[in-house]
This record gives structure tokens, C-alpha cells and sequence, in this order.
């Protein structure tokens, strides 16, 4: 069983998830903030996961020179002759 912890959710050599830790730290919140594993706590604790990988991961494809996906979101978005924006 690896160690349940932040760092071990993702495998440094492939950059995968590991999945056993995940599970593991999943029931572990769902436990500590619900008292139960009941599906409600269970999705509650994977959204809690959820942004925290997706950050780890972006960072292993950056430190490991893989193609990182960005988007930028502007104001007004695409300026275009006939279009008349609002004025507020």
C-alpha cells in the first residue's frame, strides 16, 4: 500500500494518477468531514481532489517538457469591423 499523501498522487517516472492513493486520500476526507463514505461525502471529498491534481499534473508535464494546454480569456473577446460593443 503507498503512503497516503498529496505528494504520492501523482507517479513522478509516468505521470499518471495513482489511483490507490487517490482512493485512499478520498475516503480518508470523506471520513474526517462526513463521519460516513456515503456517495454524497465521497463526491464532495473528489471535488475537494480535483483541482488539487489537476495543478500537480500540469506541473509534471512542465517540468518534464510535455505541451501544457492555456486559455486566455480576454474582456471583449475577438474585435470585428460592424461590431458594436456596449457601452456602459
Amino acid at each position: 500500500m503507498p503512503v497516503l499523501s498529496v505528494n504520492n498522487l501523482i507517479d513522478e517516472a509516468t505521470g499518471q494518477t495513482n489511483r490507490a492513493v487517490l482512493r485512499g486520500l478520498v475516503h480518508r476526507r470523506a471520513m474526517a468531514d462526513y463521519g460516513e463514505l456515503s456517495p454524497r461525502a465521497i463526491r464532495s471529498s473528489q471535488r475537494y481532489y480535483g483541482p488539487l491534481l489537476a495543478q500537480m499534473l500540469c506541473g509534471w508535464r512542465q517540468r518534464n517538457g510535455k505541451p501544457v494546454a492555456y486559455v486566455t480569456v480576454s474582456a471583449f473577446g475577438a474585435s470585428r469591423d460592424g461590431v458594436r460593443r456596449s457601452q456602459f
